[in-house]
């Protein structure tokens, strides 16, 4: 059997892994993570690029009539039909025939952004440099890929440099205020990453006077404002998104995330409940709502308001992901089963319904049941191999294997996946367990006293409470 090797050195830092996560459901503490994300980074320049690709997507407002705008769709149906060099020839005849155009290889980096091929869109902005030397726009474009990457210092050295640019362009008109609209948001989104908030602030107010409308912007400095702990002029801001873009979270409710990651779930609780009280029927807040209840353990409060999104909106798939949450945390595995399975039907290639229903279906008495469960756990392991969902499926198969039997294919995947130390909070669990069946229990009791003591939510933390007390008891 693996001896999990290079397990001793690795288990004392199964609290404080970064991918501490549960992957049942997003709880409160992702909620924040992902408003402020999304706030921070949402508007520095990529969602055109990932949009549904237009005419107007790779124009912009550049040009208005409907002879080039023709010729631009010509242009993409042929990118679409992997006519590439056809693609680029019709660009860089709408370029020459209109010199406010943008450059062959911006509308070319941003089609290829927009079926996800990174490395040929860097491509097309890098000969574009050298091209078109006085357009800001291929460093705006890579500077949001470094951006999105994590690289902030090349992302701020490449805002700085279209900054620069901007300044002396005088090509287009329109196009100049779009770019002094995205190296604000830019440079305000780098200075929001290392949580310089005063710069942040400049930056975000100069957009906001280019443009007043944007609910973005507000958002972005509700957020910076908070946490210069000027909550009142934070509030302002989120009411003035929501009166622009009705569509947006409640004030209260982007204000109740702030308190909670800041750990003041007290004040996070009043401002949620303010919120479902002035919109009872909003299905946006009752989920969010549900969500931060889970994170905070209250599965009575959770539950009550995923069923009330149920009700609104009898198919919203993260409710039914959280009732089969909430239902599993109680080991109710029957109910999981069918929140889960009903999830997965509507979203088959969503990783939280899948998975979460091969965890479920394992539970099951019926060989038909686990079955399924393997199936469902080696595919998505295959599916997703290289990507953000990757320990998350593998640690799904090793518990899986081992519930079957398969104790040295679990050993051995749970084995790599603690020697890379990317043990997640229920690979912690698994792992005590295996150890505590071969006997090993102050090693088991060692990390499950470390996971227990830490604030993570985590679907296997009855189970692992359970075991602790068994171990415990055992010893005595």
């Amino acid at each position: 059997m693996v001896a999990f090797a290079r397990l001793t050195a690795a288990e004392m830092k199964v609290a404080a892994l970064p991918r501490d996560v549960v992957s049942l459901c997003p709880l409160a503490c992702r909620l924040v993570v992902a408003m402020v994300v999304a706030v921070a980074a949402g508007l520095v320049g990529m969602s055109s690029a990932e949009a549904q690709i237009t005419a107007e997507t790779l124009v912009g407002k550049s040009i208005s009539d409907d002879a080039p705008l023709q010729e631009v769709s010509n242009a993409i149906n042929r990118f679409r039909d992997r006519d590439i060099d056809g693609c680029r020839a019709i660009l860089e005849r709408v370029k020459s025939n209109n010199p406010k155009a943008p450059p062959p290889g911006v509308m070319m980096a941003m089609l290829w952004m927009g079926v996800n091929q990174l490395p040929q869109a860097r491509a097309e902005l890098e000969s574009t440099v050298g091209k078109f030397a006085t357009d800001p726009e291929p460093y705006l474009l890579l500077g949001d890929l470094a951006f999105r990457d994590g690289r902030l210092i090349e992302s701020d050295l490449l805002f700085s440099k279209a900054t620069d640019l901007t300044a002396k362009f005088t090509e287009n008109t329109k196009r100049k205020r779009d770019f002094d609209i995205r190296c604000n948001a830019g440079n305000a989104a780098v200075h929001e990453a290392r949580k310089e908030w005063e710069e942040s602030q400049k930056y975000l107010q100069a957009w906001i006077e280019l443009d007043p409308e944007a609910a973005s912007a507000h958002q972005r400095l509700g957020v910076v404002l908070f946490q210069m702990g000027k909550e009142d002029l934070a509030m302002a801001q989120f009411k003035d998104a929501k009166k622009l873009d009705p569509s947006v979270q409640l004030p209260e409710m982007s204000m109740a995330m702030l308190y909670d990651s800041a750990k003041k779930q007290d004040t996070a609780r009043k401002l949620i409940e303010s919120a479902i009280k002035a919109s009872p029927e909003d299905a946006k807040v009752l989920l969010s709502a549900s969500q931060w209840y889970l994170g905070q353990s209250d599965m009575e409060a959770s539950k009550l308001n995923a069923e009330k999104v149920l009700k609104v909106d009898p198919k919203n798939l993260e409710a039914r992901i959280v009732c089969g949450a909430i239902a599993r945390f109680a080991r109710d595995y029957k109910t999981a089963e069918k929140y889960f399975s009903d999830a997965h039907y509507q979203s088959p290639s969503n990783f939280a319904a899948s998975n979460s229903l091969a965890l479920v279906l394992i539970e099951s008495e019926e060989k038909e049941s686990q079955q399924r469960s393997l199936e469902m756990a080696e595919a998505n392991a295959a599916m997703h191999r290289d990507n953000a969902n990757q320990v998350n499926a593998l640690t799904t198969l090793a518990w899986i294997y081992y519930k079957q039997g398969r104790r040295e294919d679990a050993e051995k995947i749970l084995s790599q996946i603690t020697q890379n130390n990317a043990l997640t909070t229920d690979g912690a669990y698994y792992v005590a367990k295996i150890l505590s069946d071969r006997g090993e229990n102050d090693r088991a009791r060692k990390i499950l006293e470390q996971v227990l003591g830490s604030e993570s939510l985590f679907a296997t933390r009855p189970d692992a409470t359970d075991l602790l007390a068994k171990i415990k008891k055992d010893a005595r």
